[in-house]
């Protein structure tokens, strides 16, 4: 008796029994039959989240399994022109906010944990999406490995840290963390588009969207693609930092959305026995960046070696610290007129 493919099995399941399916799903335009999505995204959220034709993606997956035959490449619908697309918030989440540089190196993660922390210790509710989806490092931060689950409700869920925050990266997909997730940018981009619409992020005051370096996939995908309420903009002193962010100022521009305001991090050092400051990187470069944007200054966050500990031990929301706290405050004064 021929078995009939079903919608709702994984594409890995369906590629593990009939091998060979992989090209069906390529000729429909959907790359990921070998990528480590295909264990939990079924043929119908596959095919939803590329704009396929699902019921002639199951009939040329019946019909390869009837007798091996392998359509010929379909028509690839056209591009949405450039500019924002739908740009609905789901239900629940009040305000989407990026925290992005353009720069590597100058601590978004770190900012967009401990900024996610101090609001959550002022009764707000918050969420946090990794979209650096090859580099991640939030669920590290947190101390959190658990997987997306299955609420009530029937609809996935990110799992919550310790304090309650929900969050959602690509460590918590990956079979160890140190797997790489070697894709192309457009994977990137549908990979981040998933992690808002398909997961039930449940009431939020704030889902904070952590991007990667540059001004490229990623950003694009959040900045066009998503509800960004506003963009916190990361550096630090150094003038080459201070120079890209520049970069990720004119994208933001660009793109008509707001910039809530800039966070300087590492921008000096005290020292615990004096008391004495040193500016390890030069003298602040906040005024320049802030002339620049139009945004205010949010914070100038110093280099605390204690919490270097904490963040490999998973144990940020352990941290306390007046700076973080003056930030979250700043932060939900400029927040409060978008």
């Amino acid at each position: 008796m021929q078995t009939t493919i079903s919608p709702d099995v994984t594409i890995r399941e369906t590629v593990d029994q009939h091998p060979g399916a992989e090209r069906v799903f390529a000729a429909h335009g959907l790359p990921c039959a070998g990528c480590h999505v295909s264990t939990h995204e079924t043929i119908r959220q596959g095919a939803g989240a590329h704009r396929l034709d699902l019921d002639a993606l199951l009939a040329d997956l019946n019909r390869f399994v009837a007798d091996g035959t392998v359509p010929p490449p379909r028509e690839r619908p056209a591009a949405h022109p450039p500019g924002p697309q739908k740009r609905e918030l789901k239900a629940g989440i009040k305000h989407v906010v990026a925290i992005m540089s353009g720069k590597g190196g100058v601590g978004k993660s770190l900012v967009t944990g401990l900024l996610a922390v101090a609001l959550q210790r002022q009764g707000l509710r918050v969420g946090i999406l990794d979209a650096d989806i090859t580099g991640p490092s939030m669920a590290r931060l947190f101390g959190v490995s658990a997987r997306p689950y299955q609420g009530a409700d029937g609809k996935p869920h990110p799992p919550a840290s310790k304090s309650g925050i929900a969050i959602m990266s690509m460590n918590l997909l990956t079979d160890k963390e140190t797997d790489a997730v070697i894709w192309r940018g457009p994977m990137v981009s549908r990979a981040i588009q998933q992690f808002y619409a398909d997961l039930e992020w449940g009431e939020l005051d704030y889902l904070l969207i952590d991007l990667p370096p540059g001004t490229s996939d990623a950003p694009l995908t959040v900045l066009q693609a998503l509800p960004v309420s506003g963009v916190v903009l990361v550096s630090t002193p150094q003038g080459l930092a201070t120079m890209i962010v520049s970069k990720a100022i004119k994208l933001v521009q660009q793109l008509h959305a707001p910039i809530l305001g800039i966070v300087e991090n590492m921008s000096y050092y005290r020292d615990p026995e004096s008391g004495r400051r040193f500016d390890l990187f030069g003298p602040s470069k906040g005024v320049s960046l802030v002339v620049e944007s139009g945004a205010p200054l949010l914070a100038e966050l110093p280099i605390d070696s204690s919490l270097t500990a904490l963040c490999d031990e998973g144990r940020i929301e352990e941290y306390h610290s007046a700076d973080y706290d003056a930030l979250a405050a700043n932060f939900q004064n400029v927040s409060a007129k978008i």
